[in-house]
């Protein structure tokens, strides 16, 4: 029987993140295997010029290092809160979601990725694309997608 050797729980602090960390766990201590929870710092434009063009405004270096650093202690707080085990390894890399969770999987021999879908619905869903439906197409490795229960995705839309 196979048994994984490196789970990684990408996360974006949303109702979802918590139920996928505590689903990898119970699987990192079924396999006896390895937790990596990573979540990537966005680099978003914060605006765009008329029909798109390439004019786009991002962060500056310092804000990105900045908003890194905040979600880096948003991290360690989150395994604090959740009793995490001192080996479960922390990570924030910038990038764009889709392809840092894959580009990260290969290169850390991860052969789980349980990763949550997100609760949006309507034009921003269509728009945004499903994170977990692209990681689910691309990743080299098994890919467990945990769904938020329709209160919890319900409150999420409606906030």
């Amino acid at each position: 029987m196979f048994a994984y050797q490196h789970i990684l729980v990408p996360i974006d602090f949303s109702p979802v993140s918590k139920r996928s960390i505590n689903r990898a766990q119970e699987l990192a201590t079924q396999y006896q295997a390895r937790l990596t929870i990573l979540h990537i710092v966005e680099d978003v434009p914060l605006s765009v010029t008329a029909f798109g063009d390439v004019g786009a405004i991002y962060l500056t270096p310092a804000s990105q290092e900045q908003q890194t650093n905040s979600d880096r202690v948003k991290l360690a707080d989150l395994a604090q809160e959740m009793n995490l085990d001192a080996s479960v390894k922390l990570e924030v890399v910038e990038g764009y979601p889709n392809s840092s969770i894959t580009t990260y999987a290969e290169e850390n021999q991860v052969d789980l990725i349980v990763i949550g879908h997100s609760a949006k619905h309507g034009l921003l869903g269509i728009l945004m694309g499903s994170t977990a439906e692209t990681v689910t197409k691309h990743a080299k490795c098994d890919v467990l997608v945990m769904r938020v229960p329709q209160t919890e995705a319900h409150e999420a839309t409606t906030v």
